[in-house]
């Protein structure tokens, strides 16, 4: 049985185990290969936490030759600061830019009133958004997958299609807000 685990950031590790090794020995194989301490690991398939360590594979109702799972860091650290570290400067950066914390009122009124009264809320709602980003990537490589798994199936063809037009458009639009800013907005001349 071969299992793809996709990381918080967007890292893909394919793991070719036999179902009904345990739990336990899958987090082993993962720490070779992903350098994320067995302790550090969180699994989860299909929206739910794989817990129970002793539990085979199969046991943990995992189905299918080529099963995706989400594998994340349970405490997080970039450069020696935690991810609740993390937001509480952000958080603060927001509160000491009062041109930035209008913005974040406008397009998240929710996340503003957070900063301004609940760090600990705060911290909450960056986790869920960040959560909510990572699944919709993580169904978005399914959808690739199931499409590229027919090529001769016209609709996944014309579907893939769409897909990299879109990214093309995307990649433009990044292009000409890093090289023409000015093309977005109302420049006045003297």
């Amino acid at each position: 049985m071969e299992l793809t685990f996709v990381t918080d950031l967007g890292q893909t590790f394919v793991v070719e185990i036999d179902p009904n090794m345990e739990l336990e020995n899958v987090m082993a194989l993962l720490e070779a290969e992903s350098s994320i301490p067995v302790s550090e690991q969180g699994i989860s398939y299909e929206g739910r936490e794989l817990s129970n360590p002793k539990a085979t594979i199969r046991e943990l109702g995992v189905q299918g030759e080529n099963a995706m799972l989400l594998l994340r860091r349970k405490v997080a650290s970039v450069a020696g600061r935690s991810i609740e570290q993390d937001a509480e400067m952000m958080r603060l950066q927001l509160l000491g830019d009062p041109q930035l914390m209008a913005q974040l009122r406008e397009t998240q009124p929710e996340l503003a009133a957070a900063a301004q009264s609940n760090s600990a809320r705060f911290a909450e709602l960056l986790r869920q958004t960040r959560e909510r980003h990572l699944s919709a990537e993580l169904a978005q490589q399914r959808e690739i997958e199931r499409l590229n798994a027919d090529p001769y199936d016209v609709e996944a063809q014309r579907k893939i299609e769409e897909a990299i037009r879109q990214q093309a458009v995307m990649e433009n639009m990044e292009h000409a807000l890093e090289y023409s800013p000015e093309s977005f907005g109302r420049v006045t001349m003297l």
